[in-house]
Formats: structure tokens, sequence, C-alpha cells
């Protein structure tokens, strides 16, 4: 029998393999051009792509790159609830360059770590950090299942194979496309090149996403709290080491606990939490705070700001469907508006209208009182807010009868609240 001719298994396999080559340089071309994720800038990216970026579905890909772009001085971090309130362009900044790193679902993990990686890479003088009710005293985090693994802010990741990846990846090429669409309709993305995220997120239905999934989250949040209420030493030791990495690099830290509407804080005290002031938390934080700032009397002083009270604008009423409400995206998620006067507080910048008395000034000496004041503020919202309060019960009231209670879910006590 005659042997094949392998010339043309040759060519074919030369055909093959140069297709497969001109895609990836197509990819990498397209990926370098525009820097969608801010992670492949080359002598050529075209900068003009800068505000059509679209880092949303890739946040911490995106925000690692956005860390490496500029000499930022002043950052946010923590969950999406400072992601969402925190302005960087805030007009007080003046020149100082200020991010907003803060992730959707950031828990204490990410938090630390992208601290960390900030300061290792950034003259920060500032670090602004929103740490959650709740995180200290729950020992379990999603980090693993939201991005952080295959970003830069792990530390532990191959950064050969992932370089690889963001220069020729699919992902990549993908937000590319993206990016080229969003310029030539000129459709502004969920992120400015700040890292704030500050488009696309109104509902016309508020009232029906804080009855759908603030207050059940918050029920379901009591429920699970009932089995388990002492401070996590892992997370612990995470606080510990966002208050020593500012130390070392002299930035100053000011902790801030978010606000939460009190519709959402109110379930706590209504449903037989067993904490419903989460005193753990404050507690935790502020004798922390104390410690490292007694242990490094020559740093810039830690503070801890705390927002997440009965205070009138977190008992804004919620208006019917349709009607966008003025400080309060939903349920857990201030708006700008609401993150510009807490800024304005943790800054000492003026305030002219609503919120010069908003927020609270936590330390060991004052969370007594502080707490005295979160139970007693939950009476007044009881009363001086009552069609809202009758309005959290009828919700609560349903959701149980719904059978979604018992049922629980997953999907939703994963969602960043």
């Amino acid at each position: 029998m005659p042997l094949l001719n392998p010339k043309p298994y040759r060519r074919f396999n030369r055909a093959i393999l140069a297709s497969a080559g001109g895609v990836v340089l197509l990819f990498v071309a397209a990926n370098t051009w525009t820097n969608p994720l801010w992670v492949t800038p080359a002598p050529w990216t075209n900068e003009d792509f800068a505000d059509f970026r679209p880092i949303y579905r890739h946040q911490r890909t995106g925000k690692a790159g956005l860390v490496l772009s500029q000499p930022w001085e002043v950052g946010f971090f923590g969950s999406s609830r400072i992601d969402i309130a925190y302005n960087p362009l805030h007009p007080l900044w003046e020149n100082k360059p200020a991010v907003n790193v803060a992730v959707s679902a950031g828990s204490l993990p990410e938090t630390s770590a992208i601290l960390r990686y900030t300061l290792e890479h950034c003259p920060l003088d500032t670090a602004i950090v929103g740490i959650d009710l709740g995180d200290i005293t729950d020992a379990g985090s999603i980090y693993r299942t939201t991005g952080f693994m295959e970003s830069p802010f792990n530390p532990k990741r191959d950064r050969f194979e992932s370089q690889l990846r963001y220069l020729g990846g699919i992902s990549t090429f993908e937000s590319a496309v993206q990016t080229l669409q969003n310029k030539a309709s000129n459709k502004l993305p969920e992120y400015t090149p700040q890292g704030h995220r500050l488009r696309h997120q109104d509902q016309p239905n508020t009232r029906q996403i804080i009855y759908r999934d603030a207050i059940p989250h918050a029920l379901r949040t009591t429920s699970r709290r009932q089995h388990s209420m002492a401070a996590s030493e892992w997370k612990t030791s995470l606080v510990r080491q966002i208050l020593a990495d500012t130390k070392a690099h002299g930035a100053r830290l000011i902790v801030v606990i978010p606000p939460s509407h009190a519709t959402y804080i109110g379930v706590f005290h209504h449903s037989g939490d067993p904490d419903p002031v989460f005193s753990i938390d404050r507690s935790v934080l502020t004798r922390l705070v104390a410690e490292s700032n007694r242990d490094h009397p020559n740093s810039p002083p830690a503070v801890v700001w705390d927002f997440n009270d009965f205070h009138p604008l977190n008992c804004e009423t919620i208006p019917p469907d349709g009607v966008r409400m003025h400080w309060w995206l939903d349920g857990t998620h201030a708006r700008k508006s609401l993150g510009d006067i807490m800024l304005a507080r943790i800054m000492g910048w003026p305030i002219t209208g609503a919120g010069s008395d908003y927020g609270y000034l936590l330390t060991e000496e004052t969370l007594p009182a502080r707490l005295g004041e979160l139970k007693s503020g939950y009476q007044r919202f009881q009363k001086e807010n009552a069609d809202q309060w009758r309005w959290m019960i009828q919700s609560l009231d349903s959701y149980q009868a719904s059978g979604r209670a018992a049922k629980g879910s997953t999907d939703e006590d994963s969602r960043d609240f």
C-alpha cells in the first residue's frame, strides 16, 4: 500500500495554527488597544476609551487595574454600600486623586486584601474602609466565588497565567467589544474611571425591591444569628491587619459602618435578634481601633464613623412604585446624595441643609451611650414613622406566610446587602 503524502496534512495543520494565531493576535490587539478591564495597558492604548470600559462583571480585576492606573491618594474600600455611595470626584477632594475600590458582596477577607494591594502600589494617605454590621460575627465569606481569586488582588494567583489570560482571553475580548460598542453609541457604563458605580441603578419599583429583598434578608440573617453570636477570630484578625497595614504606611484610616434604611434595621429589633444593635461588632471595632492607636502614638489615629441608625435620613419615606427615593436606592444601599453627606461628616467639610448631625463618631467611651440611642431610636421610629413601621410588619408577615421564610434561599443569602 502506498504511503500517504504528509504534505496536505502539514498545510492543513499550518492553516489551523495560522488561523489560531491570527485570532490570538486579534484578541491581544483589541485588548491592549481598548484596555477594557484596566489590566492590559500598552503604549498604544487609546485612553479615549477610559469612560466606556465595562468592568461591572469583572469588578475585582477591573478595580485592581484601576489601582495601578495612577498614584491615588484617597481610597474607598468595602462592599457595594461604599461602591455606590462614595464619590471619588466630590469637588472638595480638590486636587487629591481618589479611587473607589469597594466591590459588590465585599467582606473583610476581600477588603483587607484590596486595601493592602492599594497601599503597596499607591501613595495613599487616606483610607476610608466600610465594614458592614454582621461581618465580624459571621465566620464565613463568599470571597472564593466573587472573582477575587482570579484577580490581581489575590496574592496567591499565578501571575504569568493571569497576564496571558488578560491579554488574550475571551472575557477580556468580550469586554473590549463592549467598550467599542459603548463608545460608538456614546453609552456610559455603570462605573466611572475612578471606580464609582454611579449609573444604571434606578429601579421603578423601590418599594417592591425592599419588600422582596431587603426585609427578607434581614429576617434570614436574624434567624442565622440565633445560633452563633461570637466575634469570628478570623474576621477579627483581618480588622487588625487593616489597622496594621494603614499604620505601617502612615495612612489615615477611617472605618465606616455604612447605613441601612430604617425598615431594614427595624427587622432585627422586631424579630427578636439576639443582638439587634450589633453591640459585638461595634465593640470589637472600637476596641481594636483604640488598641492600635495606643500602640502607634506617632501614626495618624484611626477613627470609627457609625451611620447605621434611625436618623431621619435613614427613615426616608418609601414611596409608591414608580417614585424615586432621594437618599436611598433600596433598603441597604444609600445613593451618592447620602454618600456626599457621609463624606462631608467624615472629612469635616461644610454641610448645607439636611445632614449636619448625621453619623456618630464611635469610640470605646461613647459606645454605651450609642447602644442606648439605637434602642431608643427604634422606639422613636415606631412612633414618628408609624406608617413605615406598620408596612415593615406587614411585609414580614407576608413573607412568612408565603413559605419563603421556611424554605430559604442560598441565592438570596449570597446577594450583596
